[in-house]
């Protein structure tokens, strides 16, 4: 018996010498799991170093970091270790946060079971999923909120036990403080970016014209904004619409100018109450909004940014990533928030820069003008007279020339006329006459030729040509104006607008190369039926040294009144 009882009591002594040593060696393993989890500073390195510690510790074969998203509901993002490429690749997208992985984000506390299937809150596991059996739990805990959830499923040495939950949750409070330095030194970071592009851009802006200024805006964001895509939208011209004024980025060519239904998008929403938001990703093929970046099924996160200066909203900046990129942070909000009116500001300001600079040429403009009506036509019509009364008593070759000296002078006074006429300001709020509108297409015209479009006017043009008259006749100018850039390829074109006693006559005249026989005449066809439908007609005259199209239409008492 006292043999029997020593044997006893050493082999008590050397079980707990030999638990002793695996205590000790598990200590050691949480001590180097934590010295592996704090000695880095980037999140998405820590985070992927907590499951590697994790998974070693408890020496299980799969781990995972599930990161809370903002809503407290689902999953923004999954870092998982021990299984292939090819396993994930036959899942497709990774957990969102249901079943036994909702469960432990509801409860907030460790969640440890023997058997995956025993469990009712277990939801099954996807086609292609290895097969999984005990599972252990443990929430991370930042400042009293969690973050995140370590799960870990199939240990190596049988069930999961109360040590190895007492292990992970020491690991957790050890990655809660790791994770909690590495987002304050990420969220600083993300200030400082924001910061530094707002001044930055609205630099950029200032020096901008104010017409190109929401595409300056768009390249300045898209170059300093770690997005895939970065959107601008303003309200359509039709309520209810979205207007896009500038897209760059994945697929921008097919963005930049389209309008489509406020519902289409969330930036329809954003806009109507003013309020900026971030979209998480999803995993829906339901999700439709043209702005967001899709792949497989999966939408990724996205940032709408209110543009306005606190009081009014005159757009939102949409700025997208891919799918399994980073979610934008409420950090990123709060700073886009600041920057949409710091932008505002700077637009403001080059709008108002812009409205100065034009208001001083405007007034060069008169008083140039001015002086061209007062002085210069005066002392030609002064001159004109007096060569008049010269011709009177000169000889024959004499008189000639001297006429021909008058005539020249009055097609010089008319060309100041014109030139009068177009640095003349407009009065606010006045619709454009039809001399106005005719000399603005042949400005846009002269864009694409060698040479200006020489524009004339005869007659009392204003008197005649009013009311709905002026919309045919700028018609017809746009659409002879056209084809001459499109086809004729001319050097020299020139446009006339006359008013005589019986009718009104549009003449565009080029020395292009004609109209070849077998060209579709469509807009020549528009242009005959405008003139038909007033009782009137046109003349095309083309040969290959140019082409001269007269449209004409009576003065009826209609038009005249």
């Amino acid at each position: 018996m006292p043999r029997a009882e020593l044997e006893r009591s050493i082999d008590e002594l050397i079980a707990r010498a030999v638990q002793m040593k695996q205590s000790e060696g598990r200590l050691r393993a949480l001590l180097r799991a934590t010295r592996a989890v704090v000695e880095d500073i980037d999140l998405s390195i820590v985070l992927r170093r907590i499951v590697e510690a994790a998974v070693e510790l408890v020496d299980s074969e799969y781990g995972a970091l599930g990161v809370v998203g903002a809503d407290g509901a689902g999953l923004e993002a999954f870092i998982h270790v021990g299984m292939t490429t090819d396993d994930a690749d036959r899942i497709g997208h990774l957990p969102e946060g249901r079943g036994l992985l909702g469960a432990v984000i509801s409860a907030k506390e460790p969640i440890r079971i023997d058997r995956l299937a025993d469990d009712p809150r277990s939801s099954g596991f996807p086609v292609g999923h290895p097969p999984m059996d005990a599972f252990l739990g443990v929430p991370i805990r930042i400042r009293g909120v969690v973050y995140g959830n370590l799960y870990l499923t199939n240990p190596r040495t049988g069930p999961f036990t109360a040590e190895d939950e007492e292990l992970l949750e020491a690991l957790a409070a050890t990655a809660a403080f790791a994770i909690d330095h590495a987002r304050i030194l990420i969220e600083a970071r993300t200030r400082e970016r924001w910061m530094t592009s707002s001044a930055e851009i609205a630099v950029a802006l200032g020096r901008a014209d104010s017409e190109q200024a929401v595409s300056t805006l768009a390249d300045e964001l898209f170059v300093r904004s770690d997005s895939e895509r970065v959107v601008i939208v303003v309200p359509g011209e039709k309520a209810g619409t979205l207007h896009v004024a500038a897209a760059r980025g994945a697929d921008a060519a097919s963005l930049a100018g389209r309008t489509l239904a406020s519902g289409e998008s969330m930036a329809g929403a954003v806009l109507d109450i003013a309020v900026s938001r971030i979209e998480p990703e999803h995993h829906s093929d339901s999700l439709q909004d043209p702005f967001l970046l899709c792949n497989n099924g999966s939408t990724g996160p996205a940032i709408y940014i209110t543009l306005g200066d606190g009081a009014q909203v005159w757009g939102v900046l949409v700025a997208a990533r891919s799918p399994s990129r980073p979610p934008f942070t409420k950090t990123d909000l709060e700073a886009g928030v600041d920057l949409g009116e710091r932008i505002s500001v700077a637009l403001e300001l080059a709008r108002a820069r812009d409205s100065q600079q034009k208001m001083k040429l405007m007034e060069d403009r008169s008083r140039i003008a001015q002086d061209l009506h007062d002085h210069v036509i005066q002392d030609l019509f002064g001159t004109g007279l007096e060569l008049q009364s010269i011709s009177s008593t000169a000889s024959q070759a004499d008189r000639w020339r001297l006429d021909e000296a008058v005539t020249r002078i009055d097609g010089v006074i008319a060309q100041i006329r014109k030139i009068v006429f177009a640095l003349a300001p407009r009065d606010a709020g006045q619709t454009a006459s039809v001399r106005h509108r005719i000399l603005d297409l042949a400005a846009d015209a002269s864009k694409a030729l060698p040479r200006p479009v020489d524009v004339s006017f005869s007659g009392p043009v204003d008197l005649f040509v009013s009311g709905a008259l002026v919309d045919d006749v700028v018609a017809v100018t746009r659409e002879l104006l056209s084809n001459v850039v499109k086809h004729a390829d001319p050097l020299d074109v020139s446009v006339d607008v006359t008013v005589a006693t019986e009718d009104i006559q549009l003449t565009v005249t080029d020395d292009g190369g004609g109209i070849p026989a077998n060209v579709h005449r469509s807009g020549l066809v528009n242009v005959e039926k405008r003139a038909t439908d007033l009782g009137g007609g046109v003349d095309v005259t083309s040969s290959p040294s140019g082409t001269r199209v007269v449209w004409r239409i009576p003065i009826t008492e209609e038009v005249a009144r």
